[in-house]
């Protein structure tokens, strides 16, 4: 991957979009060069092109940090458990004071409740759940710019 190609995903990161024309005038090459290397990207580099919905969109108004703490041995089988059910948007297993860490988007906080106290915390493994309700978002990416 060039400079060029790096140019490309920046500007199909900010809006997949975006025409190979448009591209191809923005990076200097010609909008055939684009279409063969967006081509070649998406084999090796893109996983897919997503629309970004808006938060409150469909009433999933509650975004909840969720930090967990489990038993050695059983950290990858309970994140891989977690990331199984639909509210939650993401999963990671990190080292430091919690095991994993997730991301979990509902309607309610009643749905949120039956989602951490009737699913997560009957996970075998887990010792400890601390959930975490987002007030405010400043900043949400999905990618950062390369």
């Amino acid at each position: 991957m060039d400079n060029t190609d790096r140019e490309i995903i920046n500007i199909l990161i900010e809006n997949s979009r975006t025409s190979y024309k448009d591209i191809a005038s923005k990076v200097g090459i010609s909008d055939v060069a684009v279409n063969k290397r967006v081509k070649k990207l998406e084999r090796d580099v893109i996983n897919g092109f997503i629309p970004l919905v808006k938060q409150g969109a469909f009433n999933l108004d509650i975004t909840c940090i969720v930090s967990i703490k489990c038993s050695p041995g059983d950290k990858q089988r309970i994140a891989e458990d977690i990331a199984g059910f639909s509210d939650v948007c993401e999963v990671y297993t990190t080292i430091g004071e919690h095991d994993i860490i997730a991301k979990i988007r509902t309607e309610d906080t009643s749905t949120l409740k039956k989602l951490v106290d009737g699913k997560i915390s009957r996970i075998k493994g887990i010792n400890e759940i601390r959930s975490s309700i987002v007030f405010n978002c400043f900043k949400e990416k999905v990618w950062l710019v390369i």
